[in-house]
């Protein structure tokens, strides 16, 4: 945890100086939020229904294997949706691309790898996400979900789920910097779609996710050996939350050597394991996919799966129903 996050989650008070920062990134986004409100700047209406899956603080929340499961829901639906992806991380510039199987993390993102592994179907990546939407529309998607954007007004989207984290909630409850959040706690109030991640007591919200890991899997697709739990592994990560990562291999009884934590996106390479000396490594699934060029037999990942409560699936499902009946789907 650096400097920032931990004055973010109260372990210090000096974030407090930064306060001035954060009255002027109060105004900026309350003019810019201002500008799209009264139609000073554009918008765009895709002619498919968008639904955005975000959050208001910084750092991890679960919005990758959310994106992935919600992906899943809807095509159980006879959906066939499209991804927007804005492939942070990535190389592709000004340009706005449908990732393909030949397409390594480096090329298009870490995130937007996994979920075209994972989903199985057309992900857009690009800083521009108009142009992603429209790509994905000439694809034949019929509905459209943007993986993060909450803040990117420009978009126009029929249905916001917001996440939390249920370990660190709004930490602070200030504004970047001297917070964690992009946008104040009033902000989840515009969506009745919050949901947090964990079975924490629930604060902020009425629904959950709860997050299974499962069986570790090599980080080489052709290696077949089975995960050893006796031995001592060095854990590797470069997530938004370290230590919810920690805490899963905790809970599957892994033990570790050594902890390794790299910034969010960080883009791996073989002297970045040079100090690991266990009888392995573990990463996520999210950095493993950075790493398959260069992996080791050792190397393995943990799987993560989720499943919302069954109270905000029904409420989703009716406003899919809604949706499916105003576009006419």
């Amino acid at each position: 945890m650096n400097w920032f996050e931990k004055g973010w989650y109260k372990q210090h008070k000096f974030i407090y100086l930064l306060l001035p920062l954060t009255a002027l990134f109060w105004a900026l986004s309350a003019i810019r939020r201002g500008l799209f409100k009264y139609g000073l700047k554009k918008t765009y209406k895709a002619s498919a229904p968008v639904i955005v899956v975000g959050n208001i603080t910084v750092g991890g929340t679960g919005k990758t294997p959310f994106v992935i499961w919600l992906t899943q829901h809807l095509i159980e639906q006879g959906f066939k949706p499209g991804i927007i992806n804005r492939g942070y991380g990535s190389q592709v510039g000004n340009q706005n691309v449908i990732v393909s199987a030949k397409d390594n993390a480096v090329d298009v993102g870490d995130e937007a790898k996994l979920i075209s592994l994972k989903a199985q179907v057309p992900v857009a990546v690009g800083a521009n996400r108009i142009k992603s939407a429209e790509l994905l529309l000439a694809q034949g998607c019929d509905i459209l979900l943007c993986d993060d954007g909450l803040q990117h007004y420009k978009l126009q989207r029929d249905l916001e789920i917001i996440l939390v984290d249920g370990s660190r909630q709004l930490g602070n409850q200030c504004l970047l910097p001297a917070g964690p959040l992009r946008e104040g706690k009033w902000r989840l109030k515009t969506t009745d779609f919050v949901i947090q991640n964990g079975l924490q007591p629930l604060v902020l919200t009425d629904y959950y996710f709860s997050t299974q890991a499962q069986v570790p899997k090599p980080v080489l697709i052709n290696n077949s050996q089975p995960f050893d739990y006796q031995l001592k592994y060095d854990a590797v990560c470069a997530i938004g939350n370290p230590q919810r990562f920690y805490q899963s291999l905790a809970d599957k009884k892994i033990q570790l050597l050594e902890k390794y934590t790299f910034i969010d996106h960080h883009q791996f390479s073989l002297s970045d394991f040079s100090q690991c000396e266990g009888a392995g490594i573990i990463m996520t699934e999210k950095d493993a996919v950075k790493c398959n060029e260069f992996a080791q037999s050792n190397w393995w990942y943990l799987p993560i799966s989720i499943q919302p409560d069954q109270s905000f699936i029904q409420k989703l499902d009716q406003q899919i129903i809604n949706l499916r009946k105003q576009y006419g789907l």
